[in-house]
């Protein structure tokens, strides 16, 4: 009796790890090769544009024969924490790690300890990194919000305005991307801005879609409205057409180049994004990781710019409108 209690209760343990298991993110996975390097990759969240970025990470791993495993972190903090302790706990060879928010940096390293650790497409707080140790993969947003203010300032002197009313979708805040855009939008900007509407709709193509109808149904008048990515450029084009006038009601403007935003200016509903390189910024993380897993110096990683302190590998962005957005469709 006492033995089939034994067995039950071990069984009940077994099927409770099983389901906590089954209920967490399924992680993508590489081949497994026993002899092979492994890396782990802890993703914020996955939308389009990180989705990109994910899968061609996992792309150059495969390439590579090296194991890759990613995780999905959906926002959580504490869930991406948990995954650098998986990573540790579990001898990855490097953590790749596409941090939720810069706040989180010095924690996150600190759970990594000798660990290798590439940051994605996110900016990290430099301060808490050493060079040889860890490295910063992705672009500049600085240039995002210079390309931006760029298009603004020709648009308006076509237009004659000396005063442009803008609605404004921001990003998460406290990102680093965020803070980027929206300082070198407002420093580049050579006309004068009536902002009628400024909020941050956290990346999200839903979120901004409900603002933007909120706007039109309180009759809010604007002459141009900017997003700091592409999923909160093409909610507010969604909420435009099902809203009022069912019309794209003035340009629009987003950051990252996904496919879904170069078909919209082929649309004629986008008027002008920025490419973002996701597969490039991908690749490079991987063949950063594999780097400082072997002691082998980062400035070779092709395409990419290695900053003087080492602690950053940039690649560069580019604007899109209509005259080249076929051309960065198939990117």
């Amino acid at each position: 009796m006492k033995l089939r209690r034994r067995l039950a209760a071990l069984l009940g343990v077994c099927l409770s790890l099983s389901m906590l298991t089954a209920c967490g993110a399924q992680p993508q996975q590489t081949q497994q090769d026993p002899d092979a390097i492994r890396i782990a990759v802890s993703m914020s969240s996955r939308d389009q544009f990180l989705t990109k970025v994910e899968n061609a990470a996992v792309g150059r791993a495969n390439e590579m024969g090296v194991s890759c495993d990613v995780w999905d972190a959906t926002n959580d903090y504490a869930v991406q924490l948990q995954h650098v302790k998986n990573a540790v706990a579990q001898g990855y060879d490097a953590l790749i790690l596409n941090e939720i928010n810069p706040g989180m940096t010095k924690t996150l390293l600190r759970q990594a300890g000798n660990l290798p650790v590439v940051f994605l497409n996110r900016q990290p707080d430099f301060t808490a990194m050493t060079a040889g140790k860890q490295v910063y993969v992705g672009s500049d947003d600085e240039e995002a919000g210079r390309y931006q203010a760029e298009w603004i300032n020709d648009y308006a002197a076509k237009h004659g305005l000396s005063t442009v009313r803008m609605v404004y979708l921001t990003g998460t805040d406290g990102q680093a991307s965020t803070t980027a855009r929206r300082m070198t939008l407002f420093e580049n900007l050579d006309v004068n801005i009536s902002l009628i509407y400024d909020s941050t709709a956290m990346y999200d193509r839903a979120k901004a879609m409900a603002q933007v109808q909120r706007i039109l149904q309180n009759g809010e008048e604007f002459d141009v409205l900017v997003a700091q990515n592409d999923e909160m450029a093409l909610g507010a084009i969604q909420a435009m057409l099902l809203t009022g006038e069912q019309q794209v009601v003035c340009p629009v403007l987003g950051v990252d180049g996904t496919r879904a935003a170069c078909q919209a200016i082929l649309d004629g509903q986008l008027a002008f994004t920025v490419y973002q390189p996701a597969d490039a910024q991908g690749q490079a993380a991987v063949d950063a990781a594999l780097a400082l897993i072997r002691g082998e110096p980062l400035d070779a990683i092709p395409d990419a710019a290695l900053s003087e302190d080492g602690l950053s590998l940039t690649l560069p962005y580019a604007p899109v409108d209509a005259e080249n957005a076929a051309e960065f469709i198939e990117k």
